[in-house]
């Protein structure tokens, strides 16, 4: 029997692989997430460099990320992967360069273009904007296209997460902030007055609208970016794990939508229901699953579901008796019924 486990061959993505793809992924959230709170560890120079460091992290875990589709892409022979792990790898080696030319500028090693601007003094690191500007856009058109090989992925009923246009939404909003710092440096119309608690901003004439917009492709770029890379990472957590029965189940519970939709009428209209439909109401349709419920739900629900399923955090296997999830800790949600 043992022989015959051993010589089964293995189906679906790698566990390695997809470890790379995730934790890849959850690397780059959590640097991403730090640096939005950098201002409350430190303070004055030293913000530079942990700022700095931390871009360092999310370069490589980028990197990191194309390593995984591009062994991915072993595994699949999709073409389109391996253009899309190489040209993810290139702009993260791109980022990585910008990272570095901040940090000779942050140590003075080299410097561009200071200007004066009243009592601060503005230094315009464009070879810095430049690169990390590139490498935004291609960051922008590669996510583009992973996310429609994700789709595909939805629709081979390989998984039931297809991809978001939450990562190339947020490379872009990027590349928007960048041209526009690049172009009119907010240093030239923003800037401290006074020292100490007696410091005030104070913003040019006419540039508060300007100060506003960088402020939302700002926060933008860091919501839309975190969002996508955790949706990357569920999505290659579950891809290949899914159970059979759960597709059955969805396309049961949609069949049944649609049915009661038909059957329900609207408000101008319908067989029994509706504004000019008639008196009598439509007779009750319970659908199998209400459009609210969660995947999680539907598991834990139906009888018909091996109960030894996948963590619905990370995509790793659980045994029956698991509480917890052994790669990231999530209680197991199907002995809530058991």
């Amino acid at each position: 029997m043992m022989d015959e486990i051993e010589l089964k061959p293995e189906t679906g993505i790698k566990n390695s692989i997809r470890k790379h793809i995730t934790n890849s992924s959850l690397v780059y959230v959590l640097a991403m997430m730090v640096s939005m709170f950098t201002f409350l560890l430190a303070s004055g120079p030293a913000i530079v460099y942990v700022d700095i460091g931390l871009s360092v992290v999310q370069s490589l875990a980028i990197l990191w990320l194309a390593y995984g589709l591009y062994s991915f892409h072993k595994d699949e022979e999709n073409k389109t992967i391996f253009i899309t792990s190489i040209t993810i790898g290139v702009a993260a080696i791109i980022l990585l360069v910008s990272r570095f030319l901040g940090i000779l500028y942050a140590t003075g090693v080299i410097s561009f273009g200071i200007i004066s601007i009243g009592d601060p003094v503005a230094q315009v690191q464009l070879p810095v904007n430049i690169t990390f500007i590139v490498s935004a856009a291609v960051f922008t058109g590669a996510f583009y296209i992973l996310k429609g090989e994700v789709d595909k992925y939805a629709a081979d009923r390989r998984n039931i997460y297809k991809g978001q246009l939450s990562l190339p939404i947020g490379f872009a909003l990027l590349f928007i902030y960048l041209t526009i710092e690049t172009i009119i440096p907010q240093e030239t119309y923003a800037y401290f007055v006074g020292e100490g608690e007696d410091a005030e901003l104070f913003v040019e004439e006419g540039f508060q609208v300007l100060l506003w917009v960088q402020y939302f492709f700002s926060m933008g770029n860091l919501v839309m970016i975190v969002l996508g890379f955790w949706y990357l990472r569920r999505a290659f957590a579950t891809l290949d794990k899914i159970p059979e029965e759960l597709f059955q189940r969805i396309e049961e519970a949609r069949a049944q939508q649609a049915q009661a939709r038909q059957q329900g009428g609207g408000m101008f209209g319908g067989r029994r229901g509706g504004l000019f439909g008639g008196l009598a109401p439509p007779p009750p349709v319970k659908p199998a699953v209400q459009s609210e419920e969660k995947i999680e739900d539907i598991l834990i629900d139906d009888p018909s579901i091996p109960k030894k399923m996948f963590c619905v955090k990370c995509g790793l296997e659980l045994d029956e008796d698991s509480a917890f999830c052994g790669d990231c800790g999530e209680p197991n949600p199907y002995l809530k019924k058991g």
